[in-house]
């Protein structure tokens, strides 16, 4: 039975020398109910390591792969922004939950991690890079920093409490700073 993406999917495997959805979900690595998924746009439960093995199958970026369940005239710029938008909550607070769990390792999150390494991949994918690092002393800088007080001026010592991001130029979210470091930590 035909499913919605199949078209778009068949003629990707034609150009990449794969005959048949065995073929694909073979050299994918990914469960032949990971596929139905796929070829039904329904992506909701896939893990993004999934998605990057399949996209890898098909000799594309991420990106490309998702842009055939979304917007085909969205650019990879402005899916990759939509994306970070959804995920900065998780993004900008990822790297204090590992900075934390590394300097106090019986912490309950040390096992949590883990669970995250597949955010680098897509960070350096998309080409973002953070700014700062989580805890890090550093001089204030207005452009580069949201202050937790108002009266916080250039120049001054702050502790980065959550990292920002950028890519190139283009701060897509300043880092959040404090002059003190969390509770229990030093």
């Amino acid at each position: 039975m035909k499913k919605p993406l199949d078209d778009c999917l068949l003629e990707r495997m034609r150009v990449v020398g794969l005959s048949s959805w065995r073929a694909l979900q073979a050299q994918a690595g990914i469960s032949r109910r990971a596929l139905d998924q796929v070829r039904r746009g329904k992506w909701g439960s896939l893990r993004l390591e999934q998605l990057q093995k399949l996209a890898a199958a098909l000799q594309w970026d991420l990106g490309s792969l998702l842009r055939l369940n979304g917007n085909d005239k969205m650019g990879a710029t402005d899916s990759s922004e939509v994306l970070f938008s959804l995920l900065q909550p998780l993004l900008t607070s990822y790297p204090t939950v590992r900075q934390i769990a590394q300097r106090k390792p019986d912490w309950p999150a040390q096992n949590v991690t883990a669970l995250f390494r597949s955010l680098d991949a897509l960070l350096q994918h998309w080409g973002y890079e953070s700014i700062g690092s989580p805890l890090e002393s550093v001089p204030f800088d207005p452009q580069r920093h949201q202050p937790d007080q108002p009266d916080i001026q250039k120049g001054d010592p702050v502790y980065i409490r959550f990292v920002g991001y950028r890519r190139g130029d283009h701060i897509l979210c300043p880092a959040k700073v404090s002059r003190s470091l969390p509770g229990g930590l030093s």
